[in-house]
Formats: C-alpha cells, sequence, structure tokens
C-alpha cells in the first residue's frame, strides 16, 4: 500500500469517527510516555466503539482532531505496516514530529504483520501516545498485553454498566448516589431491563427476548469456535464446547476440576485433569468468564472449589433449562459492578458451610467490603445474615452489605450492622459503598 493511500486512509477514518455520534462510557485510563495502552476485553464488549469515542471525547475536550491518528485495520491491511502509517502521518503533519500530543489509536492492530516492533519504533522515535486494541481467531487482546510486555499499560474492559446501560437507553444519570423520587422510580425500572437484556451493547435497546437469547447464542458460538478453537488449535472441539457449556450453564457455582472430569468422562468424553485444566485457562484467556477464588491462605485456595462467572449475567443464565434465575442474574450483576472497581474479589465460606458471596479485598489483600445478594429475604433473612456474620468476624470489618432488589434497611448484630440496599443503587455506585 502507497503513502498516498494510507493518507487518505488516515483521512477518511477521521471523518467517519467524527461525524458518527456515540454513547459515553463509563470508563478512562491513565497515559505513560513511552508506554502504549492496551484495552483488554472481551469480544463485543464494545472495545472499538469506545475507541472511536475516545478520539471524539480528545476532540471535544480540546485536541485538535489532526492530532489524532485512529486506524481500524479490520481489512484492507495487505501490504500496510505501523512504519508506513508512521511515515504518511508525518508527511501529512511534519511540524506534529515531537508533538507529545499526538494519539495513535490502532484497533485490530493484530491484523498488521510485525505491529509489536513497529508500535515500540513508533513510541522510541516520536513522544507520541499509542492505545491498542484487538480481537480475533488467533490474536486477543490479552496476546497483545503479552506482545507488548515491557512497552503497555493494559486495561480491563467489560460490556455495559448499569450506568452505561441508563446512557444507552437515553437516561444520564447524575453523579453522587442521592437521586428524587422520580429518578428513583425510573431507575429502579432500568435495573429491570438491565438484568434482563443483559450487558452486552449489541442487546442495550433489543426488546425482542428470542433475538437477544439468539445473539448471546452466537456470542457463546464465537467465543468457541474463533476465540478458543482457532486460537488455541483445540483438536478436541467437541469435549471444548460441552466443557464450556457445562460452565455456562453452572455460572457462579463451585466447581473442581475432578468433578469436572468425572462429569465428563460420564457423558463419554474421555479426559484428564490436565486437559480439563488448560482448557479452562484458555476460557479465562477469552475474558467471557472471571474467575474467584475462596478468601484465604494459598493451602485452603487449593482445597476449595473455585467459581468461574460469565461476564454477562445473561449469559449466565441461557441455557437454564427453567428460563432466567433472577437471583442468578443479580449476582452476576453485582460482580460485574465489582470487577469494574479493580478491587480483588473472592467468595467465604465457613466450617458450617454458611458463605458470603464475594469478599472484596484491596491489593494487599486487606478485606474492604462483604457482600451477600439475595434477591428477596422473604424466607432465607437469617441465613444470609448468618453468613455475613461470620464473614464478618473472620475479617474483622464492622460492616456487611445485602444486595437486593426492593429492600433498603440496616440489621445491628454484635459483630457490627448490616446495610440492605437495592441493586440499581449498588450497581450505579458500587465505590460507595464499599469504600463507605
Amino acid at each position: 500500500m502507497d503513502i498516498r493511500s494510507i493518507q487518505e486512509k488516515i483521512l477518511s477514518n477521521r471523518e467517519y469517527v467524527f461525524t458518527k455520534k456515540y454513547v459515553r462510557r463509563d470508563f478512562s485510563f491513565k497515559e505513560l510516555p513511552g508506554m502504549a495502552v492496551i484495552i483488554v476485553g472481551a469480544r463485543r464488549s464494545g472495545k472499538t466503539s469506545f475507541l472511536r469515542s475516545h478520539a471524539r471525547m480528545l476532540v471535544d475536550n480540546g485536541l485538535p482532531e489532526e492530532k489524532i491518528c485512529y486506524m481500524n485495520f479490520f481489512e484492507s491491511t495487505e501490504g500496510l505496516t505501523i512504519p508506513l502509517v508512521e511515515k504518511a502521518y508525518f508527511e501529512l503533519y511534519p511540524e506534529f514530529q515531537n508533538d507529545a500530543d499526538v494519539r495513535f489509536l490502532f484497533d485490530e492492530v493484530q491484523n498488521i504483520e510485525g505491529w509489536g516492533q513497529g508500535v515500540s519504533v513508533l513510541m522510541d522515535r516520536h513522544p507520541c501516545h499509542v492505545v491498542l486494541t484487538g480481537s480475533s481467531a488467533k490474536y486477543l487482546s490479552v496476546d497483545i498485553a503479552d506482545e507488548m510486555r515491557g512497552r503497555g499499560l493494559n486495561h480491563p474492559f467489560y460490556p455495559l454498566s448499569f450506568r452505561e446501560f441508563c446512557c444507552f437507553n437515553g437516561t444520564e444519570v447524575p453523579e453522587g448516589g442521592v437521586y428524587s423520587a422520580s429518578m428513583q422510580n425510573s431507575l429502579s425500572k432500568l435495573y429491570v431491563s438491565y438484568l434482563e437484556r443483559g450487558s452486552y451493547p449489541a442487546l442495550a435497546t433489543v426488546d425482542d427476548v428470542s433475538l437477544r437469547q439468539m445473539v448471546l447464542g452466537d456470542y457463546f458460538d464465537l467465543v468457541y469456535s474463533r476465540d478458543i478453537i482457532d486460537r488455541f488449535e483445540v483438536t478436541k472441539g467437541t469435549l471444548l464446547r460441552r466443557l464450556l457449556f457445562r460452565l455456562v450453564k453452572n455460572s457462579g457455582s463451585p466447581y473442581t476440576i475432578a468433578r469436572l472430569v468425572h462429569m465428563l468422562k460420564s457423558e463419554g468424553f474421555p479426559t484428564s485433569a490436565e486437559l480439563i485444566s488448560s482448557y479452562i485457562e484458555m476460557i479465562k484467556d477469552t475474558k467471557f468468564m472471571e474467575e474467584v477464588e475462596i478468601y484465604g491462605t494459598e493451602t485452603e485456595k487449593k482445597r476449595n472449589p473455585r467459581k468461574l462467572y460469565a461476564v454477562d449475567h445473561q449469559m449466565a443464565v441461557l441455557f437454564r433449562e427453567f428460563g432466567w434465575s433472577e437471583g442468578v442474574v443479580l449476582e452476576h450483576a453485582v460482580f460485574s459492578a465489582l470487577l469494574r472497581t479493580g478491587m480483588r474479589i473472592n467468595y467465604y465460606r465457613d466450617e458450617d458451610g454458611y458463605e458470603t458471596d464475594f469478599i472484596v479485598s484491596d491489593i494487599s489483600m486487606t478485606p474492604k467490603a462483604l457482600i451477600q445478594v439475595s434477591c428477596r429475604l422473604d424466607g432465607n433473612r437469617e441465613r444470609e445474615i448468618r453468613g455475613l456474620r461470620s464473614a464478618m468476624s473472620a475479617s474483622g470489618l464492622r460492616r456487611g452489605l445485602i444486595i437486593t432488589m426492593d429492600e433498603e434497611g440496616r440489621e445491628e448484630c454484635e459483630e457490627g450492622s448490616i446495610d440492605i440496599v437495592r441493586g440499581w443503587r449498588f450497581s450505579l455506585d458500587p465505590c460507595l459503598f464499599i469504600m463507605a
């Protein structure tokens, strides 16, 4: 591809980006000189749209659009290299050679041959900022992060938060956690819609249930076939599909490798603990599911089951025979809200079998919040509180949270106090409750 053609592509991409409207995502990142920003997230979470909206945000904040080089390498990349893009851009704007405000935003960068070295050389030659995303059958964002190790900062990117879902549906939610009665009513209804539709951007405004389920099924197939089978060149595809199906169907439930091996063998799939462990690592690599360990020592973590949560709460109930469980969906929505805080997430179980769904800790593993999820407390209030009290006693925290659909209040106990919070409030501002 010649320089003139690349320059025309740069100008055409800019024209496309700055004439479209984007819904703001509640996501930001920090930049360091000489370090690329790598946006790492699951397929269909909206990374491409975010990158375009980021370009628009930069211009809205005063950066001249000429200082932005946005390139989507999804197609027409034959003969295209990062050095050629660099040469084409700086021939267009030679006055920006040493301008630290210049941004190169590269989407689907894995489609460019030698892109890793090209990006490194670009950052060595110019004091510019580079942002990268990628997803394909052979190269996901996590692979890009590995390629740029030492020259990149990883930023996890997830499907829609509840606040973002509100924006997609035309409701801007004020910051601060204080809302009028009418706003509370609107947010409560929107939260029910969020739980029903899930967090994938493409489904945020889709009313048709069967269509949403069809799209979720397609997403499942893409993760299976493109992100795992093709990427890792898996030969036992039927076994992998059955494993992924089981994990999604039982999303959020404890699992052990031994139990999975036994289950698969009973269904006629010869396998081993080593193979299943490797497949689970592949699944986690796609960012389609995230793992949660028990809170405790390394020995306790090895001895106790782990849990895998689908990052989308409707995906978690796609394969359940009796329709979607409100409790499962709410627990996954709370988990997704916690993921976005960047905190460490574990679960807790005491010797008597009482559980707390989530223990949230800082980077030093100091507990900051204890969270129980229960749609409604009718009939199980005592058990939910009992689990929290046990976790409060073990962690030393004097406060626990129970997330529900429609109840708010406070329970006092010997270990401290337990706040009961509606799901929509928590999902809007989880840090307000974690850091309280």
